[in-house]
């Protein structure tokens, strides 16, 4: 499974993690303005006298494709929830179990890392937790946490991007 572009998968408990973020609906060709969120948060965060606690994310929702848009949120870890306003909102990522793995290398071979992250799931009959409503499949938690700093490591060939998609919760125990 282990591919040049992709850590062994791992299976963690996570805590509940609050994070300020900025929903958008966007489609690939808008992703400079989802990147620029990123530093939109840092600066909001600031203003406010409030420091991250994590790396920025990127939160999807629903996943769009070459001709559709994705719904999701560009996300920045914090303390403790905090509250938001018109632009910014607080929430959190849920606590649970997740199935995770640190995909090295440029972002744009990231699918490749994302697509062996889910089949390595259907192979260990792991349960993402995701549904379908109509055409549109739902993710609860589908996260790419982007702990390289671009400031410190601007070659973006040595970046490292944690996956990490939340599993199903096993209500029977």
């Amino acid at each position: 499974m282990v591919q040049k572009y992709i850590s062994e998968p791992f299976v963690e408990e996570r805590r509940e993690q609050p994070y300020v973020g900025i929903p958008i609906l966007a489609g690939l060709s808008e992703w400079d303005e989802v990147n620029g969120l990123v530093g939109e948060l840092f600066n909001w965060l600031n203003i406010k006298g409030i420091k991250p606690a994590g790396a920025p994310f990127f939160r999807y929702w629903c996943l769009g494709d070459s001709g559709s848009k994705y719904k999701m949120e560009v996300g920045v870890p914090v303390k403790r929830m905090v509250t938001g306003d018109e632009r910014v909102i607080a929430s959190y990522i849920p606590g649970g179990s997740y199935l995770s793995a640190m995909h090295k290398g440029h972002p744009g071979s990231l699918q490749k890392s994302i697509d062996l992250l889910e089949q390595w799931a259907v192979q260990e009959g792991l349960d993402i937790d995701k549904r379908w409503e109509g055409e549109d499949e739902i993710w609860n938690g589908r996260f790419e946490f982007y702990v390289t700093d671009p400031e410190t490591e601007p070659d973006l060939n040595k970046w490292a991007i944690e996956i990490a998609f939340l599993l199903m919760r096993d209500d029977a125990a």
